[in-house]
């Protein structure tokens, strides 16, 4: 039985990792619609919660898969030194749509 236990916190643990982590790029990029400039840090929601292992999980997935992806999309800059991430010149290329979602969605 804790064997059964264990793996469903697994796969909660799993999923909860994967949710946040399909979200973090429409976090980045819809957050810059308010700053122009803003720390390359996961952004969580209310209620969202990780432990520190899945918290460096998503830094790291955030700073070498997600990120870059949205930079070579010209949506983003990201400044590995600075762990910054700006406005890239492709932002206003989708600031319309951006503007008519909600942040919560």
């Amino acid at each position: 039985m804790a064997d059964t236990i264990a793996v469903r916190e697994e796969r909660c643990n799993d999923t909860r990792i994967a949710q946040v982590l399909s979200a973090q790029q429409w976090r980045v990029v819809r957050s810059l619609l308010d700053e122009s400039a803003m720390s390359a840090d996961p952004i969580l929601r209310k209620g969202e919660t990780l432990d520190s292992e899945e918290y460096l999980t998503i830094c790291y997935e955030l700073h070498h898969v997600l990120l870059p992806e949205l930079a070579d999309m010209k949506l983003i800059e990201f400044d590995r030194c600075e762990d910054e991430v700006r406005r890239g010149r492709r932002f206003d290329d989708v600031r319309r749509f951006l503007e008519q979602i909600a942040d919560d969605q």
